[in-house]
């Protein structure tokens, strides 16, 4: 009979354990990747908290989470975003995933963090534990042919090409200010972040304005001559910014056939400028997930008050009564000796971050809220639009 175990990983032992289980799981193989380039690969998850499953002292299941700063309707919040749920065939089917996420959903507990967020491999298997769906961000395609007038224009500024690496100081400037304004946006630290230096593999474009005033910032790569131009992020602060960058594609005509570019769901690439075609399909959404109830004090919401009697499976700790109101327009919770109604945990996600109309807590199973009190939670907590922004 098999011994089955589950434990946190020591750091040295991370890229042993996940090299046959994350390549496995997510890239094509055979071969494995090079133990050298796949130690390398994992230097900068010394600061992640990784579980892994054993049956007779062989991994067959693993899991991490690394630190995430998340806005949540205009206030920071620490959380974990979770990454490389990986179970090897022989172990599948077997409850080890859930297991080793109850394991971390405790650990993150434990280490003060109020939300998780993550990108799932089957949307409702999260959802049943704890999570709730964000909109899906867009991936846009259109040619740059279009945006040759803007070439004629006066756009009273210019855009400066630089390699990632090389300006990687500024880019991370510039994201805090989007980090600070965008609902649902999280970044990892900076360590981790710093990734994206070191691999050297973006250009990034810049737009300033005649006075300097940085007003957009984009990264890109090129796939190769009369091949694609692959947008990663593109932010802008305000109209200049935006058709500065959209020029710097005119810039390309002859050099690239398509524009490829991720977009959060509330852009609008369709209006930017006449018969360019554009091209969307949704990409894969992210969930998010509270770890604390009583930690997200702080962000805005609108006037009012409720009580509910919240249950959460998978943190029994989030069990009980709350008094869930608006002080001087900051969300204000408490404990509360009485509950109007009852909501899961999924229920309290789908508030904080704008996701569902609290009408469909009852066709969800996530509560039973009256008319009167479903009133007042959309008072408070409007539907949003959450953008993460990391991608892991």
């Amino acid at each position: 009979m098999s011994t089955s175990t589950i434990r946190q990983l020591q750091p040295a032992e991370i890229p042993v354990v996940n090299r046959l289980l994350a390549a496995y799981a997510f890239r094509a193989t055979p071969p494995l990747p090079e133990e050298a380039a796949w130690q390398k690969e994992f230097a900068y998850l010394d600061e992640a908290t990784v579980f892994a499953a054993f049956e007779d002292e062989k991994p067959v299941a693993s899991a991490g989470s690394s630190l995430i700063q998340q806005n949540i309707r205009g206030q920071i919040y620490s959380g974990g975003g979770i990454w490389g749920v990986t179970t090897h065939p022989t172990g599948r089917r077997k409850g080890h995933a859930r297991t080793m996420l109850t394991g971390l959903l405790k650990r993150l507990y434990e280490d003060g963090a109020a939300i998780s967020v993550l990108y799932p491999f089957r949307e409702s298997f999260y959802t049943r534990l704890g999570y709730t769906t964000f909109l899906q961000p867009k991936l846009a395609r259109f040619s740059p042919v279009a945006l040759q007038p803007l070439l004629k224009k006066d756009l009273d500024g210019e855009v400066e090409m630089l390699e990632i690496a090389q300006g990687f100081a500024q880019y991370q400037d510039y994201l805090s200010r989007h980090h600070q304004a965008i609902h649902g946006f999280g970044r990892f630290s900076p360590r981790v972040e710093s990734s994206l230096r070191d691999k050297n593999a973006h250009w990034l474009a810049i737009a300033r304005s005649a006075q300097g005033e940085i007003k957009g910032m984009m990264l890109y790569k090129i796939k190769g001559n009369g091949d694609d131009l692959q947008v990663t992020h593109f932010w802008y602060d305000d109209i200049q910014g935006r058709y500065l960058l959209l020029e710097w594609f005119a810039r390309h005509i002859d050099h690239v056939k398509e524009i490829e570019i991720k977009l959060p769901s509330f852009e609008r690439p369709e209006t930017w400028w006449p018969d360019m075609n554009v091209r969307t399909t949704s990409i894969e959404a992210p969930l998010g997930r509270v770890i604390n109830v009583t930690r997200l004090n702080g962000m805005r919401t609108g006037p009012g008050r409720f009580t509910a009697h919240v249950s959460d499976e998978y943190g029994p700790w989030n069990t009980g009564n709350y008094l869930f109101e608006t002080i001087d327009g900051r969300l204000s919770i408490s404990s509360s000796h009485s509950a109007e109604c009852e909501l899961s945990i999924q229920a309290v996600a789908s508030l904080i971050y704008g996701t569902n109309e609290p009408a469909t807590f009852s066709l969800r199973d996530w509560g039973n809220p009256s008319a009167e009190v479903q009133a007042t939670m959309q008072q408070m907590f409007p539907l949003l639009q959450p953008f993460l922004y990391e991608v892991f």
